[in-house]
């Protein structure tokens, strides 16, 4: 059923204060995300403010006046010069990039922005080191979305036991599970009519796999691109088993692991890395695989909001997950902090959802339910965990689809899922 579309206008993006520091601070900012984000709308943001040259490489002029002669292309009298879409210029233009940044009388300040991960993209070798700032932009959040604070992860690290004081707006389950559906990108949200949103998630698909990661990686064909992220769609939230993968779809194991990082480059999935206390455990063990948007997820899986409230909906749990993981993640883009994100499994069958790691070694574990009631079982792991770490253990919070904010003891809390964001 056709409802009101959730957003309307101009949305005020939580990064722009840190990327507005970065281009007055930095030789080269780098705005990174997925197409259809938000970035291009950023970029010119910051470019009405600050004046200079704009150039887009989705234009075909431009792209070719980049790679004939790139260091005349950088150069000029302008104090900033914007360059959307970047990585389409390859390791050429990057270097002349460069060349002109480490001139001693270089003034210019370079606005990058690219669909793809800068630091994976094949072929480009040159990463800028030392003269960048990254700053990801995500699709948008749900207080983006709400005009709402977006405050969860900044409370977490700062006071624990504050996050159960507040009383949170209640949504109910369909409100929960619609949020899912819908994800983040700025043209569904917009749409009133599901016919259009289906249209929008499959032309964005396509896009990605046939043009965008072939044009990036030289792929030849992108069938198996296509299959691939379809069954990531049904596995976000697993542990990432490729010889699963490649068993289910008849894919060789080195064709999948070829695959993977593509994905991950033009911001479709995102790995997380097994935590340990040990740093080389974080990279040895099996990571998961979440969809950076669940409404693209419940797209290519077939799911909708009947599904997820059903008496039986396989699919329900992990995208819960997916989605606060999501959520978490883009808030951690804009408080930057070095804060970073895994997950845990011990080999007695313990796990944890998400585990958020400061510099100093503070650890705040997140688990969620699916479900509209918390118990104290639900802990278990979570106290496992502070049994382990003692005063490094901070927090342990259970996210649910309930009403109430309640706490479970010294340290641990039960929060509704819009605690994320209100």
């Amino acid at each position: 059923m056709d409802k009101q579309p959730l957003i309307s206008g101009l949305v005020t993006r939580r990064v722009t204060a840190t990327a507005w520091e970065s281009v007055n601070g930095f030789r080269v900012t780098l705005i990174n995300g997925p197409r259809q984000s938000g970035k291009t709308t950023l970029l010119r943001e910051l470019y009405q403010k600050t004046g200079g040259s704009f150039y887009s490489l989705d234009s075909d002029t431009l792209l070719a006046a980049a790679k004939a002669d790139p260091i005349a292309f950088v150069s000029g009298d302008a104090k900033f010069i914007y360059i959307d879409e970047v990585q389409r210029g390859g390791d050429t233009l990057v270097r002349a990039i460069k060349q002109v940044v480490d001139q001693p009388d270089n003034r210019i300040h370079f606005v990058l922005s690219g669909s793809a991960n800068f630091l994976m993209i094949p072929g480009i070798a040159e990463s800028l080191a030392g003269r960048v700032a990254i700053i990801e932009v995500w699709p948008f959040s749900q207080g983006e979305i709400t005009g709402t604070s977006d405050r969860f992860l900044t409370q977490l690290l700062e006071d624990a036991t504050n996050l159960v004081q507040p009383k949170y707006p209640t949504l109910d389950r369909e409100s929960y599970f619609e949020r899912i559906i819908l994800g983040g990108y700025p043209e569904p949200l917009r749409f009133s009519s599901s016919k259009l949103r289906q249209t929008w998630f499959d032309s964005y698909i396509r896009t990605m796999t046939q043009r965008d990661i072939r044009e990036l990686s030289h792929l030849r064909q992108s069938t198996d691109l296509t299959r691939l992220i379809r069954y990531l769609s049904g596995e976000t939230a697993h542990e990432l088993v490729k010889s699963k993968l490649s068993q289910a779809l008849g894919i060789d194991r080195h064709s999948v692991s070829s695959y993977l990082p593509l994905f991950e480059m033009t911001y479709l999935t995102r790995e997380l890395s097994a935590w340990s206390r040990n740093p080389l455990g974080k990279v040895t063990r099996t990571p998961k695989i979440h969809l950076c948007d669940t409404g693209i997820a419940a797209h290519l899986t077939g799911v909708d909001v009947g599904s997820l409230a059903g008496a039986i909906s396989p699919l329900r749990g992990q995208l819960v997950e997916t989605f606060v993981h999501n959520e978490i993640l883009k808030q951690s883009s804009w408080i930057g902090g070095g804060i970073e994100m895994f997950h845990w499994r011990d080999r007695e069958g313990a796990e944890i959802d998400l585990i958020i790691e400061t510099p100093d070694g503070n650890i705040f574990a997140v688990e969620t339910k699916s479900s509209s009631t918390v118990a104290a079982g639900d802990f278990k792991w979570l106290r496992k965990l502070e049994q382990k770490l003692g005063d490094q253990f901070k927090a342990g919070i259970v996210f649910y689809l309930g009403e109430h904010a309640v706490s479970f003891g010294d340290k641990f809390s039960a929060l509704p899922l819009s605690a994320l964001w209100f």
